[in-house]
């Protein structure tokens, strides 16, 4: 008699079982969906909130750039040099070269530039050796002659 009235039963019994099985895990994932979309949610909010904070640090920084730029090009071009070596400097120069002192020596001591001091002993150099008779030769070309 069981399997007179079971084995034609079984199929929808299965089916009957089945359902209820299938709902709690049809329900259960629903849950896990909506868990995961909340989560998800909250995600994009931090990041939407990050992404604004880091876009107003670059705003921040463009106009800090530009502000930068601007007073840079508004700087005030530096005061001339002013012409280390005047008549009393040069007479200076020249007799502490006399007495031997190099060129660093000398523009340490008159807070001149060293390359304006060697280019005044220099000249001074060239204008004391060149005496009347070599510069009376110098002016014979010897390729005319």
């Amino acid at each position: 008699m069981l399997e007179r009235y079971l084995i034609p039963l079984a199929p929808y019994l299965l089916i009957a079982a089945g359902l209820p099985a299938c709902m709690y895990i049809f329900y259960s994932l629903k849950r896990e969906m909506h868990v995961l979309r909340k989560r998800l949610k909250q995600r994009d909010s931090q990041f939407d909130s990050t992404c604004q904070t880091i876009s107003a640090e670059i705003d921040q920084m463009r106009t800090d750039l530009r502000d930068a730029e601007e007073r840079t090009a508004q700087l005030v071009p530096p005061p001339p040099a002013r012409s280390g070596l005047n008549v009393n400097a040069r007479t200076q120069a020249i007799r502490m070269a006399r007495r031997g002192e190099d060129a660093h020596e000398i523009a340490s001591k008159l807070g001149l530039p060293t390359n304006e001091v060697k280019l005044l002993l220099k000249i001074h150099k060239m204008a004391t050796d060149e005496s009347p008779q070599t510069a009376g030769s110098k002016e014979l070309n010897p390729i005319t002659s």
